[in-house]
């Protein structure tokens, strides 16, 4: 069972972990990489060469308005969504696992090879993917579920409230979906950690992550909130995007996924880093 170990002490020793060795943080700007090509990619998909594939495909799903600026950009928040997915589940369970063996490295004062720090993620690969699909469908779910209790409540306020525009239920919607999407992260944060540092398979690493998370839930939830709280403004603009485009530019849905991509890399490196130290630190 873990220690109820301090989080401001967690907080405070993984800054110092990753300010000392930064190459944790190289998985992480891997992924970032990857999806920023992946937006590139998007973005570029009208233009030729890329349009020679990707026209008939966009002009079939979307239409041909969709082929040319700036309607080519309405799509791409979503398309790159869908491709931060595909991402994730190949390549990004798998990557957040190498930065958890530097980091269980460095803790134990081993060398860092990158021959043998690839070699023990790939061992786990196949339940990494597998996690990667069981958790992007459990956030596919949640958003269902969220937007039907939501849709409830819109319901219930606006009989009572009629004059309150639709509108104005963005940020509380996107707050409602942020904290739903925490709650449950709570519960699974630390299967990648427990499947690399105590090697077991992915559904002992499940429910040992589960029941840590319903034992130290308020200090796990804590350890993880204020990271993710840093990088709530990312998607309440991505909320807002409908909004924003029309009053501003329409590249500002590139320039906001940009901006995303790398806050991400960083907050993501960080709560990982808190996870694997908290189970670390329960492990002594």
């Amino acid at each position: 069972m873990a220690k109820n170990i301090p989080v401001r002490k967690n907080w405070m020793t993984s800054i110092e972990i990753i300010l000392r060795k930064p190459i944790i943080l190289l998985p992480f700007f891997i992924i970032a990489f990857l999806e920023g090509l992946a937006l590139e990619l998007i973005y570029f998909s009208t233009r030729k060469p890329l349009s020679y594939i990707t026209a008939p495909i966009i002009r079939k799903f979307s239409g041909e308005a969709f082929l040319h600026y700036p309607f080519n950009l309405i799509k791409l928040p979503k398309l790159f969504y869908y491709s931060q997915i595909l991402i994730y589940v190949f390549a990004g369970a798998f990557l957040t696992a190498i930065s958890i063996n530097i980091l269980r490295n460095i803790k134990e004062k081993l060398p860092l090879r990158a021959k043998a720090l690839i070699k023990n993620a790939l061992n786990r690969y196949l339940s990494l993917v597998v996690y990667g699909i069981i958790l992007i469908s459990l956030i596919f779910l949640l958003g269902k579920a969220d937007m039907f209790i939501f849709s409830k409540l819109v319901n219930i306020i606006s009989k009572h409230f009629p004059r309150i525009v639709p509108k104005w239920f963005v940020l509380p919607s996107a707050l409602f979906f942020f904290l739903t999407d925490l709650i449950m992260y709570t519960f699974l944060v630390l299967v990648v950690p427990i499947i690399v540092i105590e090697k077991k398979p992915l559904l002992k690493a499940i429910t040992g992550s589960v029941a840590l998370g319903f034992r130290n839930f308020f200090n796990i939830f804590a350890l993880i909130f204020l990271p993710h709280l840093v990088y709530l403004p990312i998607p309440l603009l991505k909320a807002y995007l409908p909004n924003l485009v029309p009053k501003t530019f329409p590249e500002i849905s590139v320039l906001i996924l940009s901006v995303g991509i790398i806050i991400a890399a960083f907050i993501d490196c960080f709560v990982i880093v808190c996870a694997t130290q908290f189970l670390l630190e329960g492990e002594k």
